[in-house]
């Protein structure tokens, strides 16, 4: 850190500095002295890998954490969800935090000219018990059994490392196990470009993750490919589904309800079109790279001096 300072000081002197997690602000008391520089950190999950730490060191880290976060004059969430639970365990000034929704690029995102036919239910993450992949896998079961949607198919894509085999191998027993394998496709570890055409032949997207997500980008890839999202009730997702209009929160987080929430969307075709299309205006309009870009630079602008001003180029 003093390297980073000397060359910040002699070569880049920056008018705002930004940390990209809180579990930064350890930099920014020593920053904010030798540099006189307004500090913006944005937040990304922290409190999953804090409250995974020991007993023994949890509630101390916490507590060092909410010190150091002092000396930080804004916070940027991805979402008021999160905004409002770290205000809460870092004991932030509500006017410290501000709320940037996450922006993609829609470069290749493309929506398909007609919708899969039979209708294919998708799920993109990382294949872990987080992710509640285990929960989907029941719910796509379930369905199945029930017969309403014929020729039901399950496909299943994102990082899938050594950790997370053998969750999916136990997975695919059960599917097994009940005769549904058949019908169930796994794409992991896949291209961006293999990743855009697997949106397009979904019809529709559930990750009910079972943690408190801070934001889910896979909504916004979803929907830059007009595929309607069903979400359990849970941290960001009624939020975002509620600002976009791009899908539906299920009554609760178990198997039956998810179920009971695709099988309504699916069997509604109409429906389910008008959703994904919200769904894609919404991603052009507010939820691009661009605008999460401007959005950003306001934030900086606001910790500065009124005469101070930053070009977005």
């Amino acid at each position: 850190i003093v390297e980073l300072i000397h060359y910040l000081r002699h070569h880049e002197r920056p008018e705002v500095i930004s940390l990209s997690n809180a579990l930064l602000a350890g930099m920014a008391r020593m920053l904010k002295r030798e540099l006189n520089v307004p500090i913006v950190c944005t937040l990304q999950g922290e409190d999953s890998f804090l409250d995974a730490l020991p007993l023994s060191h949890r509630q101390l880290a916490w507590n060092t954490l909410a010190d150091r976060c002092r000396d930080i004059d804004l916070f940027v969430a991805p979402s008021r969800y999160f905004g409002e639970l770290m205000q809460r365990r870092l004991q932030l000034p509500p006017e410290k935090v501000r709320v940037v929704y996450n922006g993609i690029h829609l470069d290749g995102w493309q929506v398909a000219d007609s919708p899969p036919d039979p209708p294919v239910l998708g799920f993109f993450a990382r294949m872990c018990k987080e992710k509640g992949l285990h929960t989907l896998v029941d719910a796509f079961i379930a369905l199945k059994k029930r017969g309403r949607i014929q020729n039901l198919k399950l496909h299943v894509g994102g990082a899938m490392g050594p950790a997370d085999e053998p969750f999916v191998t136990e997975l695919k027993l059960r599917l097994q196990g009940n005769a549904v394998l058949g019908d169930v496709t796994f794409f992991s570890n896949i291209s961006r470009a293999q990743k855009q055409q697997f949106f397009r032949r979904i019809s529709a997207l559930c990750v009910p993750a079972e943690f408190g997500e801070a934001f889910g980008l896979y909504l916004l890839e979803a929907w830059a490919a007009a595929v309607p999202v069903v979400q359990p009730p849970l941290a960001a997702f009624p939020e975002l589904i509620q600002e976009t209009g791009g899908g539906v929160v299920a009554k609760s987080t178990s198997p039956e309800a998810l179920g009971d929430a695709i099988e309504s969307l699916l069997l509604d075709e109409n429906g389910r079109k008008q959703l994904g299309l919200r769904g894609r205006r919404a991603v052009e309009e507010r939820f691009s790279s661009g605008g999460m870009a401007s959005q950003m630079v306001e934030a900086f602008a606001s910790v500065l001096p009124k005469k101070t001003a930053i070009q977005l180029s």
